[in-house]
Order: structure tokens, then sequence, then C-alpha cells
């Protein structure tokens, strides 16, 4: 917080795009510092990283497919070259993607990560996202708090203080919510597709007797800290969810403005009002919703976690977008496919 402080005018001083990361600091700033991590406020949780020691095992959830499998290991090979502490990954693909995936992670770099797959059960493989709650089942061995991440980020921080975040006791995780400024554009938040409202069907039979308020911001699903699995499994969040995707396919339960696919949507319904903040240096977003960058260099540089929701991936270019500063961030976590099936796209010299 210090550091971020002393350093939000550097942006503004070199102008342009950087003025930009010098107003999206200022407002992270602002964020952090009005009550989103005050303890006095309302009882938190032991933060989770207080519950181990520092030998102990960090558990850590990506799903990921074929054509995004070179995102699952820049994520991975970043999460191991910050982290102190050892690293469980609990990974979640299709079978034809397994024998790639392990092949791949037999180069030096990632010969020693410990590391368990998984794949959806037959009902879950059309929903792309399902692993975001179908690892309670997947991986009965897997207990505590764990870490969830999206294939097309990067981590520059210790995830083991991403693990440290405060969470109520009464909220199943910590995510990111989408109504702090800076978090979307402005042009969404305008239209509302922050809200509840846009993003469920609030008259859906299985929706409406949640009696959700359609003004509550919604949250991010693409990085989150799970308070702990086996209070997941207790409370059958799992079932929670499938029911209300099963509900989906009688009567829609996605909101008029989309924003979110089918998984998204249940859960933002089943984890209503029960989830903490993150910190917003934890989830910097809309990486590669635009060709450009709305960041200045040295924000990215120096945020926890990038995150490339938007269309426009790290690992596909094109000429206006593949000599990105982003783009160089997650090409030094990259290992080149020792199959040489995944290859990023990338500008010939002669585009340059």
């Amino acid at each position: 917080m210090i550091y971020l402080l002393a350093h939000v005018q550097n942006f503004a001083d070199y102008g342009g795009r950087f003025k930009t990361g010098a107003k999206y600091a200022q407002e992270l700033v602002s964020n952090i510092s009005h009550s989103t991590f005050n303890k006095a406020e309302i009882p938190l949780t032991e933060p989770t990283a207080s519950r181990h020691t520092k030998s102990n095992v960090i558990n850590v959830i990506i799903q990921a497919r074929e054509d995004n499998l070179g995102g699952l290991i820049s994520a991975l090979n970043s999460v191991v070259v910050n982290t102190k502490n050892p690293v469980s990954f609990y990974l979640i693909m299709p079978d034809e993607t397994t024998s790639h995936l392990q092949e791949w992670m037999k180069v030096p770099e990632l010969s020693n990560v410990q590391y368990s797959i998984a794949k959806l059960p037959t009902d879950l493989e059309t929903y792309s996202n399902a692993g975001k709650f179908a690892f309670i089942d997947l991986f009965p061995s897997l207990h505590g708090p764990a870490i969830y991440l999206d294939p097309d980020v990067i981590v520059q921080g210790d995830v083991a203080d991403l693990l440290d975040t405060p969470i109520l006791f009464k909220d199943l995780g910590a995510f990111s919510d989408d109504c702090h400024t800076g978090s979307v554009s402005k042009m969404v938040a305008s239209r509302g597709e922050t809200r509840y409202a846009s993003r469920l069907n609030l008259k859906q039979p299985a929706i409406a007797k949640l009696n959700l308020n359609p003004l509550t911001c919604t949250f991010n699903t693409g990085v989150f800290v799970i308070s702990d699995v086996d209070s997941w499994r207790k409370e059958k969040i799992s079932d929670t969810v499938l029911d209300l995707i099963h509900s989906h396919e009688r009567s829609s339960i996605m909101g008029p403005q989309g924003g979110s696919d089918v998984v998204e949507a249940a859960i933002l319904a089943a984890f209503y009002r029960r989830t903490s903040p993150l910190d917003p240096l934890w989830h910097v977003r809309n990486l590669g919703v635009t060709r450009g960058s709305r960041y200045s260099p040295f924000f990215l540089s120096n945020a926890k976690l990038l995150h490339w929701n938007g269309h426009f991936k790290p690992w596909k270019s094109s000429r206006s977008y593949g000599s990105t500063f982003e783009q160089k961030l997650w090409d030094n976590y990259f290992i080149h496919d020792p199959l040489g099936r995944f290859v990023p796209i990338r500008k010939k010299k002669s585009e340059i």
C-alpha cells in the first residue's frame, strides 16, 4: 500500500497512457483505503496463510483446453517462479489434452512440479468453466484453502500473500468486485452491466426465489480464493450450482446483457453476498479487451496478477497487438512446447 502511494505520481509524469495508469492506480488506492479491508467493521476469518507454516503446500486449481494449454503453462510457471512455498496444482482438462500436458511438464523448468489431472464428468463437458465448482468432487484429496486461476493469467507475486486474503466467516471465498472503479470500462459501468439485474434473469423461477437485489454488484470468477474446500463440500456448493445450471435447461438464467456463461451466472446466484473482496492489485483485469493498452508499463510491472480476460489473448497476436508490453510480460513465463503443437502467434521481424 505504501509502495503504491509513493509511486502513483510516477505514472502521470510519463504522460499519455501512463496518465491512465496513474488514474487507475489512484482509484485502486482509494478502493483499498476506503474500508475494503477494514477488519474493525466486520469479523473476519484468520487469514488463510496463517493456518499453515512456511513449509506447507499451497493448492492452486486451473482448468484448460488444448487451445489454451500454453496459457496454463505460463500461469503455472509464473506461480512456481514467484512463490516460495511448495505448490500443488490441480489441473482440469479433457482426456485428449492430458498426454500433451504430461509431455510439457517434463521440461526441466517444470519437472519437479507437483500436479494432479482430472477431467470433467460427461454431463459437464459442454460447460467450459465447470471446473470452477466441479473441483470439489474431482479431487477428493484436496482440502483446506485453495486458489482458482483462469489459464489466461500470469502471477507476479507470491501466492501465499493471495491466500492470506481475509475472508468473512460467512463467505465462501474472496473475489474481485465488478463495480470497483477501474475494473471495468465506463461504458460497461454506465450500462449497468456490473449489476445482478443485467447478468441474471431475475424472473427465472430458480433465480426469483433467491430474492436477489438487482442493484448488487457482480463479481469476477476468473481468480478467487477458496476459504475452505471442505466447507464447500459440507454445504454442497457443487450441487447448488448444478441445480441452477439444470434449471437453465428449462428456462434461461442469463440476464439481458449477458456477460456471463451459464456456469458463471449460476455461481453469481449461488454465491450472492457470500464473497469477500480481493486486493485489486491481485486481479488486474481487462487486458486484451482492446488492441491497445489501458495501463502503463510501470503499473503492469508492479501488479501482483494480470488477467487477459478480453478477446485478445497474449498468445494470439495481430499486427496492431502483437508487440505490446503486456505480451512481453506473458512471454517471460511461457515455456516452449516440446511437441511443437502450441506456438504463440508473433509478429515477423519485417512487420515490427
